[in-house]
């Protein structure tokens, strides 16, 4: 897995400001019921995102770091999604996203317990979701996983990491345990 051991650079005052109004805004839509709801939550993001097509975004997803965020056309975030995107994240086009999935892209080094690990320095990792890939309800996926095109990350699974093309994962840690390509 590739997992990178950098410092991202302090928040200014600029990132500060960005968060404050983001979240000002996305507060008064997040919890919107559909179809109003989606279409709102979509306006509010697209002008925060780096990039953004054309999302579904139900009620409850949440986002981190927005400016760090790429999501491709078609795409589907369902209910209560949370999207920390320190790290980076890029969702291609065609892409399924399960309710209550966690993207988290950063973490705490805890290697040296004479400092608290709070005070550690911070790994990060972009994750990258492949076109055509489906991610099951109540998944995780850690920094630096990238999830291959066509892949199936199955209900519940924690991707620690990279799921290759057209592969079928599941478990705790995830674990392959098909491919859509071999019938």
């Amino acid at each position: 897995m590739k997992r990178k051991n950098n410092k991202i650079k302090k928040f200014t005052l600029k990132d500060y400001l960005f968060h404050g109004v983001f979240f000002f805004f996305y507060g008064f839509v997040k919890y919107l019921p559909s179809p109003i709801g989606d279409l709102l939550r979509f306006v509010v993001v697209k002008f925060a995102c780096r990039e953004i097509g054309k999302v579904r975004i139900y009620e409850g997803v949440t986002f981190w770091y927005p400016y760090r965020i790429r999501i491709g056309n078609n795409v589907t975030l369902n209910e209560w999604v949370y999207l920390s995107g320190y790290g980076g994240i890029e969702i291609e086009d065609n892409v399924r996203i399960g309710h209550r999935t966690s993207i988290v892209t950063s973490d705490h080094k805890h290697a040296d317990i004479r400092i608290p690990i709070f005070r550690q320095d911070i790994i990060f990792g972009k994750v990258k979701i492949c076109r055509d890939a489906l991610i099951g309800c109540n998944v995780t996926i850690l920094q630096g996983v990238t999830i291959g095109r066509g892949a199936i990350v199955g209900a519940g699974a924690v991707v620690t990491g990279d799921v290759k093309p057209y592969e079928i994962v599941a478990g705790v840690p995830a674990r392959p345990i098909k491919n859509r390509r071999l019938k």
